[in-house]
């Protein structure tokens, strides 16, 4: 597996003061050493939104030239076929100097999912598949009274790499079967590796992209120099996809013990597979209108166990 480093001048190489931090030479020479043991087939590039003139400038200003394979300015089009393929499989964001101190790990790090990500993806699989005909009023169903396709969603994005996690109630159905246009390209079978490594590059898809509604979640996170595309992922107290709530407002209770008995076995061990998780944010409403209570408000009076781990990560709504 390759491992082509990119890696930015200005405000990053650079600093603010227009010099480069004293970790920094070392640093680079210990991941082109790693590189070279790990990933033979790869190699540390220096880019520029100025130009691979001016990245090879900066670098040869500060000797630290010989550390790059090649110098490049960032792309502009790309021609491709799959063009979601051109999104890295991580990206770092770099927030100053301090950096240097803990790149190396942050870079090498097993991609996920990881083994034990996928028993968990499988645990909750066979879970769900032992126990849904408890829930099946709650699925939505074609005219010939057959459930619509749909799998468990444990996490939407890169859970094991998430700083942030927002939180919501459970998936919508038509996150398998839009009910307006084609089908969501999701199979009918899935193995656990398959099912997670799915979630896990959900955001990164070209095709089909994320479904609509995380859509507004995303332009909050940007806003605060977060994305589902490098460093936050989605959960859910349910893995279920059901239909909305909205169609249950009149008998709940069958929905409310499925998303009680769900979190409280699923969620600690879900944000137990988040290992760098620093903050959740959770979605406002369990529904959006009327007079439904806030979600934290729910959790905390419904699922007090849960708030308990909710609440170590700066828990605030969105």
């Amino acid at each position: 597996m390759s491992l082509n480093i990119y890696m930015d001048v200005d405000d990053t190489l650079i600093n603010c003061n227009e010099s480069v931090d004293p970790r920094a030479a070392e640093t680079l020479r210990q991941i082109v050493w790693k590189l070279r043991g790990d990933y033979p087939d790869s190699d540390l590039y220096l880019w520029s939104g100025a130009g691979g003139a001016y990245a090879r400038e900066m670098a040869e200003k500060h000797k630290l030239a010989g550390f790059f394979k090649a110098f490049l300015g960032k792309p502009d089009v790309v021609i491709d076929d799959r063009p979601s393929s051109v999104f890295p499989r991580r990206a770092v964001v770099w927030k100053g100097d301090a950096q240097w101190q803990k790149i190396i790990p942050t870079i090498f790090t097993e991609f996920s999912p990881s083994k034990q990500l996928i028993e968990l993806v499988a645990e909750i699989q066979e879970s769900v598949r032992i126990s849904d005909a408890e829930y099946t009023g709650l699925y939505p169903k074609d005219n010939q009274g057959n459930e619509f396709l749909r799998h468990p969603v444990p996490f939407f994005g890169d859970l094991e790499n998430a700083e942030i996690l927002t939180l919501g109630v459970n998936p919508s159905a038509s996150e398998f079967v839009d009910y307006f246009s084609d089908d969501r390209d999701w199979p009918d079978e899935m193995s656990a590796p398959q099912l997670s490594l799915r979630l896990v590059n959900y955001f990164r898809h070209w095709n089909p992209p994320p479904y609509a509604w995380f859509t507004a979640l995303e332009t909050i996170l940007r806003r605060n120099h977060c994305s589902y595309l490098f460093n936050t992922a989605h959960i859910d107290l349910s893995p279920r996809a059901t239909r909305g709530m909205k169609e249950f407002l009149g008998e709940p209770q069958q929905f409310l013990d499925m998303i009680n008995k769900d979190a409280i076995e699923w969620l600690p061990k879900i944000l137990l597979s988040a290992k760098k998780l620093k903050k959740i944010r959770i979605r406002w409403k369990i529904v959006s209108n009327g007079r439904w209570p806030f979600l934290d408000d729910y959790i905390r009076e419904k699922l007090p166990a849960i708030w308990t781990l909710v609440e170590q990560y700066e828990p605030e709504r969105i």
